[in-house]
């Protein structure tokens, strides 16, 4: 019996460290740990999150509401498979211990599911657009800068990651410390 419990408590830690694997060991961050986003590596200068209602019908071109896109965006949803939450908010740290590390709010990670969520995202220019040769198929989706990702799709909830190569994110390795004069 004390083996079996053992080997179960092997397999959540590895299915833990499974989760984290997506990121580099950061000591400073390796203790956070949310329900639908990861203290991913950012740009501040850069970085933009702005949470949209997916198919919002507004009445009139000038209405405007919390969830609707500014001039010029239009709101995009997120690929995602399974079980998948976006934060209300999210930001860039500036500065501080957790410099260059993307924080959402802790509050509402379950109250904004990506089937009736998305992102805004700034009206893509000709070359973004993909070709689509059959216009009775659903288009495909176009870059937001975020993406959902699991170890275990059926087991977990996705969380919320910043795409590798894109504007808002950086190389995901800590920053060493700063020089001090």
């Amino acid at each position: 019996m004390a083996r079996v419990g053992l080997s179960i408590l092997l397999a959540l830690a590895l299915l833990s460290e499974r989760t984290r694997a997506k990121l580099p060991p950061d000591p400073v961050s390796h203790k956070i740990s949310h329900d639908c986003w990861v203290p991913d590596y950012c740009e501040p200068e850069t970085f933009y999150y702005r949470l949209c209602k997916l198919r919002l019908r507004t009445r009139g071109a000038t209405s405007q509401s919390e969830y609707t896109c500014p001039e010029g965006q239009y709101c995009e949803e997120l690929d995602c498979s399974h079980k998948c939450w976006l934060p209300p908010k999210c930001w860039c740290e500036k500065e501080g211990q957790h410099e260059g590390r993307m924080f959402c709010t802790d509050g509402g990670c379950f109250t904004h599911p990506s089937t009736q969520w998305g992102l805004c995202r700034p009206l893509p220019a000709d070359h973004e657009l993909p070709e689509h040769e059959h216009p009775e198929e659903e288009e495909p989706l176009l870059p937001t800068g975020f993406h959902f990702w699991t170890p275990d799709e059926l087991l977990y909830n996705a969380k919320l990651h910043i795409d590798e190569g894109h504007q808002y994110a950086r190389p995901r390795v800590p920053k060493g410390p700063k020089d001090e004069l």
